[in-house]
């Protein structure tokens, strides 16, 4: 058990120092830009990727706890506020629409930028997904396990949707629950955002979920 413990903690430390190099290079980009312009244009990319760690924080804490818990049930909140917070690691790839073809800098510089940050916040988000595929493996199988990171993927690319054009955060569940259901039945069924909101949530989630299935086969 203490082999196992050591190796499943260093092969996190590792993938954790990897994704944090991942992320300081992106922020180096932004403030290279920032001394570039004299401008803090894009600076919010650094708080929506630390939205996008969260799912992968809390993650890591399920897969500790545990191994050295055992109990799956202490696990079910936890997984929950995964959940929520899953949605912030894919929502920066809509963070494109903010690029803009005339800028003090070339534009091949912001795509640049635009692109480090997008795939740092992707693989934050796949990395937490592939703990939570390990947990569910082990305690129902693969194919449930699938399945379930299948739906996830769905529902985090609704998330998606509800982040970016209704302007809800993962919090709003908690203090703002009425107007969140209400908008999200009105969004899925009415005439004039039916269509959005269904494109983004299978568009992104089936992309979610093939990049996690691309990825998973590749850690294993």
């Amino acid at each position: 058990m203490n082999t196992i413990l050591k190796t499943n903690l260093s092969r996190e430390i590792r993938q954790h120092f990897q994704l944090f190099a991942l992320a300081a290079f992106s922020v180096g980009l932004l403030l290279i830009r920032a001394k570039m312009t004299q401008s803090i244009y894009f600076f919010f990319l650094i708080w929506n990727l630390f939205l996008a760690y969260t799912p992968l924080a809390v993650s890591s804490v399920i897969i500790r706890y545990k191994i050295l818990r055992y109990n799956w049930y202490y696990s079910y909140p936890i997984l929950f506020c995964w959940l929520l917070l899953l949605p912030n690691a894919p929502y920066l790839i809509t963070d494109f629409i903010h690029l803009r073809a005339a800028t003090p800098v070339p534009v091949w510089f912001d795509v640049l930028i635009l692109a480090s940050f997008t795939l740092t916040g992707l693989l934050f988000g796949l990395a937490s997904m592939q703990n939570i595929y390990r947990l569910l493996a082990i305690k129902f199988g693969s194919g449930y396990a699938n399945l379930t990171l299948l739906i996830v993927s769905i529902l985090s690319a609704f998330g998606i949707y509800l982040g970016r054009f209704m302007r809800y955060n993962s919090w709003d569940i908690l203090h703002k629950p009425i107007s969140l259901i209400t908008d999200i039945i009105q969004s899925l069924f009415s005439e004039d955002t039916w269509k959005p909101a269904w494109g983004i949530t299978i568009g992104f989630g089936l992309l979610q979920y093939l990049l996690f299935d691309l990825y998973s086969s590749m850690k294993r």
